[in-house]
């Protein structure tokens, strides 16, 4: 191999690192270029441990899990800002029907013998589940109705991803209809948006 060739090669390969290295950065940052799904990755888990198929699937239902975590966490979010511009830093006291917030203390409580504490203390939304957020926003309707373009579309619409997502979170595979439910419900989700 040439002198002059082998320094192509070593400057094309810097070059590639130099910008592998700023596209990381700029995800790293919160701008979704698509670089990450790009590099390969080490397997987190010894793929001696699994069998392929579990391993295969487990990959295909990563992308679902991705999808209902960001709207479950973007329901809370709403939630959130909602109830703050109304109730201020008292928004949890205030807004939150009285057994959602017993449901979240006990399970607080539970939590403080536990090793290991999962969820941040700061943010008692964080200790409801799924099912709950439909009654919060259905008890505070007038803040919300100015955000969801109708009550019953909420309810259907998270009822409806309420079902889905718990196929994902109790590791079952979604069937092709299921896909399609879901991305249609995030489709419907953000239409009932105003």
């Amino acid at each position: 191999m040439s002198e002059k060739f082998s320094e192509k090669i070593r400057n094309y390969g810097m070059r590639n690192f130099m910008l592998e290295t700023e596209l990381a950065k700029l995800e790293q940052r919160g701008i979704e270029i698509g670089h990450i799904n790009t590099v390969k990755k080490d397997e987190n888990v010894d793929p001696e441990l699994f069998d392929s198929d579990i391993r295969k699937s487990a990959k295909r239902m990563a992308d679902f899990y991705v999808v209902y975590f960001s709207l479950e966490n973007s329901v809370r979010r709403l939630i959130k800002e909602t109830l703050t511009e109304k109730y201020g830093k008292d928004w949890w006291e205030k807004g939150i029907p009285k057994g959602i917030k017993d449901n979240v203390k006990q399970i607080q409580e539970d939590e403080k013998d536990s090793v290991m504490a999962i969820r941040s203390a700061d943010d008692p939304l964080t200790y409801t589940n799924f099912g709950e957020l439909i009654p919060i926003i259905e008890s505070q309707w007038d803040l919300f109705s100015d955000r969801l373009r109708g009550k019953k579309a909420m309810q259907q619409i998270l009822s409806q991803f309420n079902k889905t997502r718990n196929l994902i979170a109790h590791s079952c595979e979604l069937e092709p209809d299921e896909v399609t439910r879901l991305e249609l419900l995030v489709k419907d989700w953000q239409r009932i948006q105003t």
